[in-house]
């Protein structure tokens, strides 16, 4: 996210009347509260001044007691981005709020002051921003959105339950366990994002009318395909972003920007992968540039309806691609040998693992395209820890096992994906195949067959075990998959290893 490009900071008011109990300590969180940080929710009430001078005496004694071994939290001494980081911490957290930004997709920033930072939690946090009128949310929002902490490595959904002072506080050692670490790589200090739940269905999110929601679900979908997340065909991207270029340059003579004025903006309408497959080298007709292509299919089309059916049109070509509202992680695959010269340059290929409520899809970093996308009714997978699990250069994988028709005979291929975020995207196709099993079974999804296997895969340890077969159904056609730029293992009907494909 480019923190920079925020415009807009609205002030948020952060309740001061709350709960008048202490909440007993999260031991079923993932990130369970350190016990060593004294409290510090700053109660508010209309009580006697006798009561509020014990309790004040009682914080006072804490305070002084576990002086010694409570240290303020520290900021991140690395880089950081030039926006106001996510937090700012003060000295003595127990005198003074934690200062918290919330950024947008919409280019809004949202600062409170918390003043009970050790137990605030995502769904309190996700209250008081719907009830702000500057961004005039219904209250359906909080099932569309949620809290994100991100940085420039790794990206955490957060759960309801989770407090954000705790979760900052593990997020280096959050990065250390989940990222790859390399000397190009330097970590920066995360920030919360207010964005799309990945548990969202897509089909109820193409039901909302509501225009401020429908605002931030656009702008959250143009981000996706900008960064290239959501990789796109040339003609796909020339209608989204002439989408684009009607609802925020107004609909007044759109002809009037140039192929120059394009050039000069191109980060703003195209993905930057477009130009990867363009060269002023190769393509000596300036007309085939990408900015060029976008200034005459302006010309070419008339745009019109309201803003609110724009945003409306703009989500409905984003809906039409399967990944899209998937969770990011990042990961590579083996690549396959193609002569003497990938046998010396023998590198992993960068990919992104996406999933959302429907499957999970393979894209490529580097060319921006989707490798493999399976719907979770056409494969099976496995989890497998690493081997040597103090090697660095050793990680932990996901194996990705689905049929295909090959010479006209079904075979079962199988696909290792390597990412040290292995066991998030376990756990999330895990919850997402089990919601599909629930649905399954109360008979809301009628466009499935119903007789294939959900079992997981089994593998042998440091073995070529075969896979177990336990698919039923016929072999997915429905993503358009580039099996020819994938190493994949083929097994037979009867189990049997036929190839090892690279």
């Amino acid at each position: 996210m480019e923190t920079d490009k925020y415009i807009t900071i609205v002030p948020v008011e952060y309740p001061r009347i709350r709960q008048q109990f202490i909440r007993p300590p999260d031991e079923y969180s993932d990130f369970p509260q350190n016990r060593n940080w004294p409290h510090t929710r700053a109660v508010r009430t209309e009580s006697s001044t006798m009561r509020r001078k014990e309790l004040k005496r009682s914080l006072e004694h804490k305070r002084s007691h576990n002086h010694s071994r409570n240290d303020p939290i520290q900021s991140c001494s690395k880089p950081i981005i030039s926006a106001p980081p996510a937090f700012q911490t003060a000295p003595k957290p127990i005198q003074k709020p934690l200062s918290v930004y919330i950024y947008t997709m919409a280019e809004i920033i949202l600062h409170m002051d918390i003043e009970d930072a050790n137990t605030t939690t995502v769904s309190d946090l996700v209250d008081i921003i719907i009830q702000q009128k500057n961004l005039g949310l219904s209250r359906i929002a909080k099932n569309i959105f949620t809290i994100w902490m991100k940085s420039n490595v790794l990206e955490i959904q957060l759960k309801p339950h989770h407090k954000l002072l705790t979760v900052f506080q593990k997020w280096p050692t959050l990065e250390e366990k989940y990222c790859t670490q390399t000397k190009k790589v330097i970590f920066k200090e995360p920030i919360l994002s207010f964005q799309r739940n990945v548990f969202f269905p897509r089909k109820d999110e193409e039901k909302i009318k509501d225009q401020k929601i429908i605002e931030l679900l656009y702008a959250e979908a143009k981000y996706n395909v900008l960064q290239g997340r959501y990789p796109v065909e040339v003609n796909h991207c020339l209608m989204l972003a002439s989408l684009q270029c009607r609802i925020e340059l107004g609909p007044n003579n759109l002809q009037q920007y140039t192929s120059s004025f394009f050039r000069d903006n191109r980060e703003r309408f195209l993905p930057s992968h477009l130009y990867k497959s363009w060269s002023s080298w190769l393509n000596l007709d300036r007309k085939s540039t990408p900015h060029s292509r976008l200034a005459d299919h302006l010309k070419h089309i008339q745009i019109t309806g309201s803003d609110r059916r724009l945003y409306h049109k703009y989500l409905e070509c984003c809906y039409m691609l399967p990944f899209y509202g998937c969770a990011f992680f990042h990961g590579q695959i083996e690549q396959p040998v193609r002569g003497l010269m990938s046998l010396i340059n023998h590198k992993d290929v960068p990919i992104y693992i996406a999933v959302n409520t429907e499957g999970v899809y393979i894209l490529d970093c580097a060319e921006n395209s989707l490798l493999l996308g399976l719907k979770y009714q056409d494969f099976s997978w496995e989890f497998a820890k690493p081997s040597q699990e103090d090697n660095d250069h050793c990680l932990p994988c996901i194996f990705l096992q689905f049929l295909v028709l090959e010479n006209g005979t079904r075979v079962s291929k199988i696909l290792q994906v390597f990412s040290k975020q292995a066991v998030m995207i376990d756990a999330l196709i895990a919850c997402f195949v089990e919601d599909f099993r629930h649905k399954l079974a109360m008979n809301e999804y009628d466009d499935v067959d119903r007789t294939g296997g959900f079992e997981h895969i089994s593998v042998g340890d440091g073995s070529q075990v075969p896979l177990a077969h336990l698919f039923r159904s016929e072999p997915q056609s429905r993503l358009c998959n580039k099996l020819n730029k994938l190493t994949l293992a083929t097994f037979d009907e009867d189990g049997m290893l036929n190839t090892y494909l690279y």
